[in-house]
């Protein structure tokens, strides 16, 4: 059987090789198959020897791609595909796939934007009390502070995900090319 249909929660405008293309964080999409989810694994993990370029794990239910180690750098994307039995048919698989940032870097900018987040709602409110007592604090410079840091780390992310652009059309080309040797069709 093939893939009968893609249901996407983004416009996928990062399908062409544009660099002025918006990229969402973390893009994710759905692509149906016919084929069994072990079949879906197998021949994706078997166009992965095929091609140099691209380096893949499997992890139980899980198909992650990212570039080889001799190109990877900090904001180098990862592609993951989750593979389950698909809700809509009795036979069929169902792939999840995300693109985004490695789990690490990931995982780095949410614990800035929390770091942030705490510092400033717990300083900010400590300062406010001692404003209202009638005693201003250098706490309150927390707020035009926080501003400033949280700018400074969305760019900082922004121009990341600008640098793995690249990357992240050949993860999705391979995806699309693999899924089209297969005689799978995408709607």
């Amino acid at each position: 059987m093939s893939i009968l249909y893609a249901r996407n929660n983004y416009k996928m405008a990062f399908n062409k090789n544009d660099p002025a293309d918006i990229i969402h964080v973390r893009p994710r999409f759905k692509l149906f198959s016919g084929l069994s989810e072990e079949e879906v694994i197998e021949h994706l993990l078997s166009k992965i020897e095929e091609d140099d370029t691209i380096i893949g794990r499997k992890r139980h239910n899980r198909v992650d791609f990212s570039a080889p180690e001799s190109e990877l750098h900090y904001w180098s994307p990862e592609l993951h595909i989750l593979v389950e039995k698909s809700e809509f048919k009795e036979e069929g698989a169902c792939l999840t796939c995300t693109l985004g940032p490695q789990q690490n870097v990931w995982l780095t900018f949410v614990f800035i934007y929390t770091l942030i987040g705490f510092i400033t709602f717990f300083g900010g409110m400590y300062a406010l009390v001692k404003l209202q007592l009638g005693n201003p604090s250098w706490w309150l410079l927390l707020f035009p502070l926080a501003l400033i840091l949280v700018l400074g780390v969305y760019l900082i992310s922004y121009f990341g995900k600008k640098k793995g652009h690249e990357q992240s059309i050949h993860l999705l080309r391979f995806l699309y090319g693999a899924i089209d040797d297969a005689e799978i069709i995408r709607r």
